[in-house]
């Protein structure tokens, strides 16, 4: 396995222009392809937007730009919705309506049952559907591969009936609403010397902190971090604490006073770890 350059561009603290940046990612992936060989490669996968990562949103045109790479070497593109999926931002799935690209194959999980049964899925795009009737059997006409766990028939009812009720209820119509508040809400804790940068799609977002003049996941930037989750959990609010991220995924079922509140929570847990920095805690 080998692994391509963080896609990530925040244009709020970039040195650089979003198309600096893609030309500059292109490249590298194009030098990686021919360092490798493109006959050694049989894939390419990629989040539309890095999730664990602590939501690492790449600069417009990365993906159909690195679609067209993979299209010319004949490498599969895989788009990996885990998290981005089933509403996240604000639609079933992001990679064609908010990202312009049609994959290979598309994998996803969590959000198909909203993690009320362990469920995953693959979805083959009609190129490789095709390919593989092609290729099959014409006496064995059904794709036979499968996993031990396989169809779950209590997971998939469950997946069946949680769509049923997100088409029923409009929740991708209700996150497309209420996302760009909760973003411009949380895009008011930047006042805040601790915070490095605030940065999301819809209802998936992240809180980076640090010490003033330390950059990335330092000793006293994640002791800081761990401070603002501790100080969140007291009041209710249980965010997502990785290295010196706060990553932030509500319900999609959030409404705006909800919001409100999560904000409220962050920024007195951010007032609080300040004074603990200035204090001399960290």
């Amino acid at each position: 396995m080998h692994h391509l350059e963080s896609p990530a561009f925040d244009p709020d603290n970039s040195t650089v222009s979003a198309a600096e940046r893609l030309d500059h990612l292109i490249a590298g992936m194009e030098r990686a392809i021919a360092r490798i060989g493109p006959e050694q490669i049989a894939c390419f996968v990629a989040e539309p937007i890095l999730a664990s990562g602590g939501v690492l949103i790449p600069p417009p045109g990365y993906h159909q730009a690195a679609l067209d790479l993979c299209r010319q070497h004949d490498i599969l593109y895989i788009s990996d919705e885990v998290v981005s999926a089933f509403g996240r931002l604000g639609h079933f799935f992001a990679s064609e309506t908010r990202f312009g690209i049609v994959p290979d194959l598309l994998v996803t999980a969590k959000g198909i049952t909203s993690g009320y049964q362990p469920l995953g899925a693959v979805l083959l795009s009609d190129r490789i559907a095709d390919a593989l009737v092609e290729a099959a059997d014409p006496a064995k006409p059904v794709l036979s591969n499968g996993f031990t766990y396989s169809g779950h028939p209590v997971a998939c009812a469950t997946a069946i009936a949680n769509i049923a009720v997100m088409q029923r209820e409009k929740i991708c119509e209700h996150v497309r609403d209420v996302g760009p508040y909760f973003l411009e809400r949380l895009r008011g804790l930047r006042n805040w010397s601790i915070v490095a940068a605030v940065r999301g799609d819809h209802l998936m977002a992240c809180v980076e902190c640090h010490v003033p003049g330390e950059t990335g996941p330092t000793p006293r930037n994640q002791a800081l971090a761990r401070a603002v989750d501790a100080y969140c959990a007291r009041s209710g609010l249980l965010v997502r604490p990785y290295e010196n991220l706060c990553i932030l995924s509500p319900a999609l079922i959030i409404v705006k006073e909800e919001i409100d509140q999560i904000v409220a929570i962050l920024d007195d847990a951010l007032a609080r770890a300040e004074r603990d920095l200035w204090a001399g805690a960290f």
